[in-house]
């Protein structure tokens, strides 16, 4: 699901590829959602697919919804209330039996119809978006190494939680590790993942057109805007994140030398998420 940055994300949107046809009517045994009057910054999701269990802890409304839906950034979502962006909430929440991360996420659907009386539609618009694609035809770069192994139907995968312990073979976890500032650490996830954690960075959507299918291991770093040397110059006392090189290279040049990929802007029809009806929870 999805929660954390200026784009929130608690589970990778990348996860829904790996949900299977159940996803779709399961439902939570036993779930409770309760108003966070905590406050505090959103802490980590504890989501455990051999157990079913899902804990969510001052997430935004508006977050949950993202994630539930597979949503790539806020932009995408038509009639977002106020209120679900400035409501927070905390999730507990149990699967009837062990299921993979992608059924857990959408298994929030219902729950949010249940405590937000949420009702949606999707429809297709025009969006101004990038295209990801190759920079020479049939090549990729170094740092994009496609792999064997299937994520699809393994009941522990893991989505962008924790790093496999010490000596925990890395293949057992699929998907986007933690990582710094500009930096992409994932196994086996595969193109349309790729853009859909690039996005936020863009603040743009981005669409895979590169044509690759199949599940990669990832290793990108770049040095965001923010943080470039002639960035910091303008913030005299300002230092960048650790790990964050100034003089390192901006994603453009990353992505062409790393992955052997560019972005390139285009104005294509997305699906979008309307919100017909959403209420907050009661005090």
């Amino acid at each position: 699901m999805a929660t954390g940055w200026a784009v929130p994300i608690l589970i990778s949107a990348a996860a829904l590829v790996a949900g299977g046809q159940n996803a779709v009517t399961a439902r939570f045994e036993a779930a409770t959602i309760k108003i966070n009057r905590a406050g505090g910054r959103p802490a980590p999701p504890r989501v455990i697919p051999a157990t079913g269990q899902v804990t969510i802890t001052n997430a935004a409304v508006s977050a949950l919804i993202q994630d539930a839906y597979g949503i790539q950034l806020p932009s995408l979502i038509v009639n977002m209330p106020d209120w679900a962006r400035s409501q927070h909430v905390d999730v507990v929440a149990k699967a009837p039996s062990p299921a993979p991360v992608a059924v857990l996420q959408r298994m929030m659907q219902p729950l949010l119809t249940e405590y937000f009386k949420l009702a949606v539609h999707r429809e297709t618009r025009d969006v101004v978006a990038f295209a990801l694609m190759l920079t020479s035809p049939g090549r990729t770069g170094s740092k994009l190494k496609r792999v064997d192994d299937s994520c699809d139907a393994a009941v522990g995968t893991t989505i962008g939680f924790a790093r496999p312990a010490e000596g925990t073979d890395q293949r057992q976890v699929c998907g986007v590790l933690p990582a710094g500032a500009g930096e992409i650490i994932a196994h086996g996830i595969d193109v349309a993942g790729l853009a859909t954690e690039l996005a936020p960075s863009q603040r743009r959507p981005i669409i895979d057109r590169t044509g690759l299918t199949g599940r990669f291991d990832v290793e990108l770093k770049w040095t965001p805007d923010a943080f470039s040397a002639t960035a910091l110059a303008q913030r005299p006392g300002s230092t960048p994140p650790p790990g964050v090189d100034p003089a390192g290279p901006p994603l453009a040049t990353a992505l062409q030398d790393q992955l052997g990929l560019k972005l390139v802007s285009v104005t294509a029809p997305m699906e979008v998420l309307v919100i017909d009806r959403a209420e907050p929870l009661a005090n």
